[in-house]
């Protein structure tokens, strides 16, 4: 067998033969990290298989909920050439499954959006849209049936209720439902697929009587799930709205049947965890997820992708924005493939981080989202990798 080689970028590459044998993709290359007890050696390899896009971080609501109302970035809107670079990177992925259309702005709102879609849709992968559903006219559902989207996902909750009152739209959630059964109408006209439907609302104290309604509202808009998330507190008055430290359980009904075409399909809730416990695995990392700004920089993960302040078990951080590189200024391929993400997907895969909120001690590391195992960023205290919070 040939030998390891050290390139000229400081690289380990793998021997051809070894990689032909292992099924490993061309350009795999090695990763040093130093552990406790001596070096873990990690595979960097083009191995994502799923990659969320903020083509906008501006939105056409306002929710009073919303990370917007508290965050010190200076967002705005992915221009065409950085889309365009995003793209021709993702095709560097073998394994691409799936692109997510979301973030903390409103996809819909980009005016650009349909021929995003468009491109997005030669790499001939799955395609989510995470959307509040007010610009979901008849002219956006036929590009978005063009494209052949397969999911979409709403935002439905009581604090879209209330956006949609703020910014006079009486009919807000009529106008959103009407969008959506005009889109899988107008797909079963077309003898298409329509795109399979699910909601998502975010669980409160003072949304609880909906929960119990929304089987029900799934099912006539033939929606297959609903996701349930709790909620991620930005001020003092919302932190007093969460539940995930309630004792009694949410009010959940059973699934309920969904007809498409000639398939009985059963409709489930995918609710969260409602209790802190030992228990924690980042689904962005398993499911080997990459995030991508409006700007263009490569984040981990949701958490990580703004720099805003929230509300833990009373206790006020500050989560800066972490970002590994950006795709105006290097390949989306090496970015990923690069010591420093690698290293960092080991350790959350591993789950190398104190559990902060049922520690005890009284140090100040979480409030900086530090730990006292000196990482940084830190996983101790988050609320994804517990399930508590979830997203698409």
């Amino acid at each position: 067998m040939s030998e390891i080689r050290m390139e000229e970028r400081g690289r380990l590459t793998l021997p051809a033969d070894y990689v032909a044998r292992r099924g490993l993709e061309a350009g795999t290359w090695l990763v040093f990290e130093p552990m406790e007890d001596g070096l873990a050696l990690r595979f960097a390899r083009p191995d994502a298989r799923r990659a969320y896009i903020e083509v906008t971080a501006r939105c056409n609501l306002n929710c009073a909920m919303c990370v917007r109302q508290v965050w010190r970035d200076a967002p705005d809107e992915m221009h065409w050439e950085t889309f365009q670079t995003v793209i021709e990177g993702l095709r560097a992925f073998p394994d691409l499954r799936r692109i997510t259309f979301g973030g903390f702005g409103e996809p819909l709102a980009h005016p650009r959006f349909p021929e995003m879609l468009a491109l997005a849709a030669e790499l001939e992968v799955g395609m989510t849209l995470t959307t509040n559903g007010l610009l979901l006219d008849e002219t956006m559902a036929e590009r978005l049936l063009d494209a052949h989207l397969d999911t979409v996902v709403i935002s439905l909750d009581t604090v879209h209720v209330q956006a949609y009152q703020q910014a006079r739209l009486a009919d807000g959630v009529d106008q959103v439902l009407d969008n959506l059964r005009r889109l899988r109408e107008m797909g079963r006209a077309q003898g298409r697929v329509p795109p399979r439907v699910g909601l998502e609302f975010v669980v409160m104290r003072s949304s609880l009587e909906w929960v119990e309604q929304l089987p029900g509202l799934a099912q006539q808009l033939g929606a297959s799930f609903v996701i349930l998330s709790n909620l991620l507190p930005h001020t003092p008055e919302l932190a007093a709205e969460i539940l995930y430290d309630r004792q009694e359980p949410l009010p959940l009904s059973g699934g309920w049947a969904l007809k498409v075409g000639d398939w009985l399909l059963w409709g489930m809730v995918k609710a969260p965890r409602m209790k802190w416990g030992a228990w924690r695995r980042c689904r962005f990392i398993e499911e080997r997820a990459l995030v991508v700004g409006w700007d263009g920089g490569v984040s981990p993960c949701y958490a990580l992708m703004h720099s805003y302040p929230y509300y833990i078990y009373g206790r006020r951080k500050e989560v800066s924005r972490y970002v590994l590189g950006n795709v105006r200024e290097q390949p989306l391929a090496d970015i990923w493939s690069s010591e420093e993400y690698v290293r960092f997907r080991a350790k959350v895969r591993e789950m190398r981080f104190p559990s902060c909120v049922d520690c005890g001690m009284a140090c100040t590391f979480a409030e900086d989202n530090e730990d006292c195992w000196g990482n940084v960023p830190s996983c101790a205290d988050c609320l994804w990798a517990q399930d508590i919070v979830k997203c698409p």
